[in-house]
């Protein structure tokens, strides 16, 4: 757990600077602690389009999108995406943001976690849970998803 809180705390000193208009830390939501990982949630003040949001992932912090997913029947809502820090940066966390009803993304969920093997864990759980229930505009291999993990 102590590894964890320091973990997070970098995070915070950090990914919030430099990505403002998604990640307010004074509209946050409790924390959730759950032993190796914490997630974390941002009201956003603004709704934004997803591929807004995508290119903020990308453009200002650099991270690496794992997919975009359109489910199957949902013209606006249910539209997603994740994308992850690069471990070769020391920082393990990854960011999803998912549209609402009204086809916007109205909160960005971080998940910060203590471990690399965790989080490619998880990575490739959240791959797998988004497979089959729609189709994917952009989708990462997990083979190109572990490669960045050695």
């Amino acid at each position: 757990m102590i590894m964890l809180r320091h973990f997070l705390d970098d995070f915070m000193s950090f990914v919030p600077l430099q990505m403002p208009q998604l990640l307010n830390v004074a509209t946050m939501e409790e924390p959730q602690f759950y032993g190796d990982y914490v997630l974390l949630t941002f009201p956003l003040r603004d709704p934004y389009d997803l591929e807004e949001v995508m290119d903020i992932f990308e453009d200002d912090m650099e991270l690496i999108t794992l997919y975009h997913h359109v489910p199957v029947g949902l013209e606006k809502s249910g539209h997603s995406t994740c994308a992850y820090s690069n471990p070769a940066f020391g920082q393990m966390f990854k960011m999803n943001a998912r549209t609402d009803a009204d086809g916007k993304v109205n909160r960005v969920i971080a998940t910060v976690y203590d471990s690399l093997e965790l989080m490619y864990g998880d990575l490739s759980l959240d791959l797998k849970l988004h497979t089959g229930n729609g189709s994917f505009k952009y989708k990462k291999e997990l083979e190109d998803v572990l490669l960045d993990f050695m």
